[in-house]
């Protein structure tokens, strides 16, 4: 038994290990309404010709990773082993995978909403590495030297 699907089956794609990638998709329709008075700038490189549309290119990517997090049709949060990366970012419709912060010709391609996806992601990740330094951090609420909360006011 080899854990193969049968007869040429794709098996359901799975949460791998692995860290948590921001991956960009090529521009080619419209997302979420932007303010008129800021057109979104073309991409720095838009998906090869006869590619799927970031629409499909999203659906796609469903097929090989599982998508924790989405901001259609262009940006998804992924968790992928160092492996996949590559095979990922060499997709025709990707504009890239990133780890950090997308390079700034990147950013520029983004349209309002989509910046704040990104912006909103970069912030929880920094978060997520600050150490904690609360006074209390991991005790029990009425742990000796702390009050336990009271009723409302």
């Amino acid at each position: 038994m080899t854990g193969q699907p049968a007869d040429g089956a794709r098996a359901a794609p799975m949460a791998s290990a692995g860290q948590e990638l921001l991956v960009v998709l090529g521009p080619g329709t419209t997302g979420p309404p932007a303010p008129a008075e800021l057109p979104e700038p073309p991409c720095d490189r838009p998906p090869e010709a006869g590619g799927p549309e970031p629409p499909a290119a999203l659906d796609v990517l469903a097929r090989l990773v599982e998508i924790e997090q989405a901001y259609p049709p262009r940006l998804a949060l992924v968790r992928l082993p160092e492996s996949m990366i590559s095979r990922i970012a060499g997709e025709p419709y990707v504009v890239g995978v990133y780890a950090g912060p997308p390079p700034a010709a990147v950013i520029a391609t983004l349209a309002p909403g989509e910046r704040l996806f990104v912006d909103a992601w970069l912030a929880r990740r920094r978060d997520a590495r600050r150490p904690r330094h609360r006074r209390g951090e991991g005790l029990p609420w009425d742990a000796p030297g702390f009050e336990p909360p009271g009723p409302p006011d």
